[in-house]
């Protein structure tokens, strides 16, 4: 994704209990066999908090 011009994205940590869950969610899925390219993605969406902000 490439910003266009007036566009801000901010991506800002969640709090420590949900980052936990998303990290620890992704480390079993990896340790269980899961494909990693499936499981990041996931696991990035659930401990990052994404803003789209137009200025």
């Amino acid at each position: 994704m490439v910003p266009r011009p007036g566009l801000r994205i901010d991506l800002i940590p969640r709090e420590l209990p949900l980052g936990l869950v998303g990290l620890g969610g992704a480390a079993l899925a990896v340790w269980v066999g899961a494909e990693p390219i499936a499981v990041f993605p996931l696991a990035f969406v659930v401990s990052v908090r994404v803003r789209l902000h137009r200025i």
